[in-house]
């Protein structure tokens, strides 16, 4: 099977159709591994208003977002994409994007 560039974002955009209906938060969670098998080992929750980050962390939006980010990690490193290992998710209201960063731009995020 071949690598689909239309993957991620269908996943999230599923994601945030499911969960997101309602929300008005913005913000961004920054992500990266740093194990061999390139899964998930960190998420750092980085949004503009604190009740509204609160409400997302505590929603189903925030366990099915960390399994989803955990598994596109891994789809991307099986597949032989760039910067895998780590990148920004940015959350506008319902929208949500998400880009993967090169080491030197993770270091400055």
């Amino acid at each position: 099977m071949s690598y689909d560039p239309k993957f991620d974002q269908a996943r999230l955009d599923q994601l945030a159709d499911q969960c997101l209906t309602n929300n008005i938060a913005k913000g961004k969670v920054i992500f990266l591994s740093d194990a061999d098998d390139n899964r998930l080992d960190v998420a750092s929750w980085r949004f503009e208003d604190s009740d509204e980050a609160e409400e997302l962390m505590k929603s189903e939006f925030k366990i099915y977002l960390m399994g989803l980010l955990d598994t596109l990690m891994i789809y991307r490193a099986k597949h032989n994409q760039v910067n895998a290992r780590q990148g920004v998710l940015y959350v506008n209201g319902d929208p949500v994007s998400y880009t993967h960063l090169t080491l030197p731009t993770k270091r400055i995020v």
